[in-house]
């Protein structure tokens, strides 16, 4: 039985070669063009905002949020009742694409929380208290609010996204 387990697996090892060096490759060097970032147009949805306590909305080409990974999107600033705090969302072209972006937003949270109700998660982000989750091909955001209240602020954008 060892032998035969031997056997297999050296069989397996001869069949596994290494990679092919820079000359034996099949697509010229000059012609490997480095991975872009894949850009979408980003839509002025501010309007989709409720306008109770918003002091600023606005359209970001990029970096949503300030994060490297984010694509552009949508952003609003509240201020009420002594908090500030920011939603933001942005559109992508199908809901996979859309999981993946809430998946690596969820993975730069500190302790992360599942929040079963939004399918989304909070945790902290830096120093800020941040909700994020997925709604259609939306991705969704609030910043700066503990969980209760951010909870109703992501459902009342939510609405607004049908």
């Amino acid at each position: 039985m060892i032998r035969l387990t031997l056997l297999i697996t050296l069989l397996g090892l001869m069949g596994c070669g290494s990679a092919p060096d820079e000359a034996e490759s099949v697509i010229p060097a000059e012609k490997i063009v480095p991975a872009q970032k894949i850009t979408e147009e980003i839509k002025d949805e501010t309007h989709r905002f409720d306008k109770t306590g918003m002091v600023e909305a606005k359209v970001v080409a990029d970096n949503l949020a300030g994060k490297d990974f984010m694509p552009g999107g949508n952003v609003a600033v509240y201020e009420e009742d002594g908090k500030k705090y920011e939603v933001f969302f942005t559109l992508r072209r199908n809901n996979e694409v859309a999981t993946f972006l809430t998946m690596d937003y969820r993975d730069i949270l500190t302790d992360p929380k599942f929040i079963a109700h939004f399918g989304g998660f909070y945790g902290m982000d830096g120093e800020t208290p941040t909700l994020v989750f997925q709604k259609n091909k939306y991705v969704i955001g609030v910043a700066g609010l503990e969980l209760e209240d951010a909870d109703q602020a992501g459902r009342l954008i939510a609405g607004y996204l049908q």
